[in-house]
Order: C-alpha cells, then structure tokens, then sequence
C-alpha cells in the first residue's frame, strides 16, 4: 500500500518500548531470563494487536471480494518458502557462534564468546539504514515489476543503494578505525580483545550494504524459491567454514566465516537479480562516493591522531564528529548528481516555504 508510517509506529517504536517497559514490569515479579523472554513476547504479541487494528483501517476501503480460482496455491508457492529462509537468515548471525561455543575449545573460551556475541551485534549496526531503506523501496519494487518497467525500477535500485551506501560509509569507517573503543561500551577493557573480529564481520556488512536491497527485489519480483536457495546454501557454508576456521583461528575464524558467507551470498543475489529482474545496483555515479569517503577517513585519522588514546570516549566521540563533519558537506558537494541537487534544493525549498507558512 505504500504506507510506512503504521510500521515505524509498530515494529519500530512500540514493540521495543513495550518489551523494555514489560521487562521492568515482569522483574518485579521475578527477575530471571524467563521473564526478560515472556515480556518479549508479550511485546509483540500487542504490536500484532496494534498491526490488526491499523491494517483493518487502511483495508476497509476495499471491497471484499471473493478469491480467484487458484490464488490459494499461488500465495503458498509465494509464501511457503518465506518462513524457513526467515529462519536461516537469523541462523547466519549465529551458527558461527555456535560452533564456537560448541567446538572452538581450546581455541574459545567462554569470555571470548561473550566478545563475539558483541561483535556480530555491534556489526549489524552497519545493516540498520539499509533495511529502513528496504521496508520503504520493496513495495515500488512491486509495484514497478507488476507493471514491467524495468528501466524505472532499474533507475531506482541504483540510486537507493547508491544513498544506502553513502549513509553507511561513516559507520563503516569508524568501526574499522575504532573499533576497541566502540567494543569497550560492552564490557570495559577485556571486550578489546575482539578488534579483529568486528573488523572482519564489518567487511562482510559493508559487502551486504554495497549491493543494496537485492534479497527484497528477490521477493518483490516473485523468487521466494530462490531466496530460500541463496539461504540454504549460505547456511550450509556459513557451517562448513566454520568448522574449518573455528579450531584454528578462534573468534577471528568464526568472523571469517561470517564474512566470507555474507560476501558471497550477496553476489550469488546480485546475479539472481541481473537474470530474473534485469537490474543492477552499480553505475558510474557511484564512484562519486569515493571522494567523501576518502576526506571522512582522513578527518577520522587526524581526529584519532590528536584524541588521547586513554580517554576512550572522548575519543570514539571525537572521531565520529570529525568524520561527520567533514564528509556530510564533501557528500553534498561531490557525492550528488546534478539531478540529485536539483531535488534536494527543490526539497529544502518547500520545507522553508512550510516553515514560513505555519
């Protein structure tokens, strides 16, 4: 329906207010990991509830109809695979870890896997902007395949993943130059121990972001199979890799195999989505993303060079200031086309022109 509101309201803001609120709630009672787990899912539990009366709302002004002959399988071969790839995309954030936890003695210990857990949390961070992105742009993608243009959606694709990655390239470049400071918000001094390992699953992220909503185009244009298919196989390589780099390599292998997985179930989507939906992410404008990227890193490294080292914080705080001041006017200056400056000026012009009416 192209309507993003309800779910910023629901998924994004209620729920998690609700789970925080009902796990005080629940620990007056008994404070155990029980409880934590009851409150979460009563929390969402009642954002289904709010997500029920929203969506009556919007779909009362349609008439009801009854439905066509053979729509039920063509939703169940439609829907029937979004349950289990579901799963396995979740799966790919831990089954690393649990053979880790599992097998990596001597090579783990459960302090490291504690690190690690941080890690693969602190790293999906990097995916943040791009699934908002995603949950906006998916039902244009719908809308845009179902009526066959492709040029339109094409166009689309490359400009929303070009932006993606430009909001992301800040975080990426504080995570890689930071990333001791970031993971001492955890647990103090002993989580620096996994510099390494976010490092490493941060490349794997920053892959997942450079090829933009891939697995979403996959579902909008129809290859739920296909979607299921790059999980399976990623989950089953995700294991193997692990198995090989977990005993050897600690924390650090489990955050290659992580990596190496992410990269390349990504470009087994990126050429899904060439074949079946005859669109791809990159083009020239892209490269204009190097120029800000390159002045961020350099304000990042000064900032760091001057910081001291021993007032953490300070520090982190310092070097995301630096590269965001930095690279926020060298974006608007080389990172747009000239379309983009057009809009954008068009854009603060009728923001100014509400202001001024109100």
């Amino acid at each position: 329906m192209k309507v993003m509101r309800h779910t910023l309201y629901v998924q994004w803001v209620a729920q998690p207010i609700l789970w925080i609120v009902l796990m005080l709630a629940f620990w007056q009672a008994d404070k155990t990991e029980q409880m934590a787990v009851w409150a979460y899912a009563a929390s969402w539990v009642l954002a289904a509830v709010g997500a029920w009366f929203f969506w009556t709302g919007l779909s009362r002004r349609f008439a009801k109809e009854p439905a066509e002959s053979g729509l039920t399988a063509a939703l169940i071969r439609y829907g029937g695979p979004r349950a289990p790839a579901a799963l396995l995309s979740q799966g790919l954030f831990w089954i690393d870890y649990f053979v880790a936890a599992s097998i990596g003695a001597p090579a783990v210990t459960s302090n490291e896997l504690g690190v690690y857990a941080a890690c693969v949390r602190v790293a999906l961070a990097m995916v943040l902007f791009l699934t908002a992105v995603s949950y906006v742009f998916s039902p244009f993608v719908a809308d845009l395949h179902a009526r066959g243009e492709t040029e339109k959606l094409d166009g689309l694709f490359k400009s929303i993943t070009r932006w993606t990655v430009a909001g992301t390239i800040p975080l990426l470049l504080l995570m890689l130059l930071a990333p001791a400071a970031i993971l001492r918000l955890f647990g103090g001094s002993d989580f620096t121990s996994g510099t390494t390992a976010l490092r490493i699953l941060v490349i794997g992220q920053a892959i997942n972001v450079s090829v933009g909503a891939a697995g979403f185009v996959l579902i909008m244009a129809g290859r739920t199979g296909w979607d299921l298919t790059v999980y399976a196989v990623s989950a089953a390589l995700d294991l193997v890799l692990s198995l090989i780099l977990v005993p050897k390599f600690g924390i650090n292998g489990a955050a290659a195999a992580q990596a190496i997985t992410i990269g390349l179930s990504n470009w087994l989507r990126l050429g899904l989505v060439k074949k079946y939906v005859g669109i791809f992410p990159w083009d020239k404008p892209y490269a204009r993303l190097a120029v800000p990227a390159v002045a961020c890193a350099i304000a990042m490294l000064a900032a760091q060079a001057v910081l001291p080292g021993k007032k953490w914080l300070l520090e982190l705080i310092g070097i995301g200031l630096a590269g965001a001041i930095v690279y926020v006017p060298v974006l608007l200056r080389f990172g747009l086309t000239e379309g983009e400056r057009v809009a954008l000026r068009t854009g603060l012009a009728k923001v100014r022109g509400r202001s001024a009416t109100a």
